[in-house]
């Protein structure tokens, strides 16, 4: 998972997996130029991916699968159909669907966007337009765009055909980039969906949370700091996270003690002084939690150093 994390984004997105089970990971890219490149993005756990764009440049999420069980960007429902991500001024905050993603990021230059934008006459895909983050075109609109997706990383496209074409850069750009403008629809109808109704209280749990890890919490302390009740509060994580605040509680401080381990130094650290540290008292009930969250024991994560 930190691979795939260093991978999807070297200057630094960070993951969460949420879901219990061995992490496994899937990526294949086009660098079809310094101003665009195509990415498509499997993985099997639902992940919480949190991080920074790089300067001057958009993000286009396109799902090359039917989501049947729900994610969400920024808070809001990520639809099937729906295209995300290209706010240039908003973070990534993504949370992917607990039956996995494969799903396909279009980075591309906010410059060589606005080119083939002018030339589609499309004058109405301005600095509002992208403000709204997420659009949720017609299947008319978007099929074309996820057909072509699904084509270009087919097994046999053959990469004699790469190397001995050169101009097949210059081709994908020209086939890609009308199809991603014409996926997008006009402004006027430029719908997307609303955000999650508890959205809001779910957010501000989750920083009361990441603010006191090092702390003892409890589901009252969560509550009361968040002027909320308990029902609420399990509702909105268990929809948006699939999972209560007690188990989010639980899911950070073992990615924190992952963290820690990985770049621990396996002689004079022990998994119980790190567990300890992060309030695991029980090194059996810890070890059974680590291992149905990450798939491996937390001694192997040490050794893996």
């Amino acid at each position: 998972m930190d691979h795939f994390g260093d991978a999807i984004a070297p200057s630094g997105f960070q993951l969460t997996q949420l879901s219990r089970g061995a992490f496994q990971g899937r990526l294949a890219s086009w660098v079809v130029s310094p101003s665009l490149t195509v990415t498509r993005q499997q993985a099997n756990q639902s992940l919480q991916v949190v991080g920074d764009k790089h300067p001057g440049y958009l993000i286009f999420i396109v799902q090359l699968k039917a989501l049947l069980q729900p994610a969400f960007a920024h808070d809001k429902p990520l639809l099937t159909n729906a295209i995300a991500g290209f706010d240039i001024e908003r973070p990534v905050h993504l949370i992917t669907s607990p039956g996995g993603q494969d799903q396909c990021k279009i980075d591309v230059s906010k410059a060589l966007f606005q080119h083939y934008a002018a030339l589609a006459h499309r004058y109405d895909l301005d600095e509002a337009f992208l403000q709204r983050n997420m659009v949720v075109p017609c299947l008319d609109r978007f099929s074309p765009l996820c057909i072509y997706l699904k084509q270009l990383f087919q097994s046999g496209v053959s990469d004699q055909i790469w190397h001995h074409a050169p101009q097949a850069t210059t081709l994908l750009e020209q086939d890609l980039m009308p199809l991603l403008i014409d996926a997008l629809p006009p402004a006027r109808q430029a719908d997307a969906p609303r955000s999650y109704r508890r959205a809001a209280l779910v957010a501000t749990a989750k920083a009361y949370i990441m603010a006191n890890l090092d702390q003892p919490l409890t589901l009252a302390d969560i509550c009361q700091a968040v002027c909320s009740s308990q029902r609420s509060l399990q509702y909105g994580f268990q929809e948006m996270l699939g999972m209560g605040p007690m188990a989010f509680v639980k899911v950070q401080r073992l990615h924190g003690i992952r963290r820690a381990l990985l770049h621990a130094d396996p002689k004079p650290e022990t998994v119980a002084h790190i567990a300890h540290q992060w309030g695991f008292f029980s090194l059996g009930h810890f070890s059974r939690d680590y291992k149905q969250l990450f798939g491996e024991l937390p001694s192997k994560t040490l050794q893996q150093r």
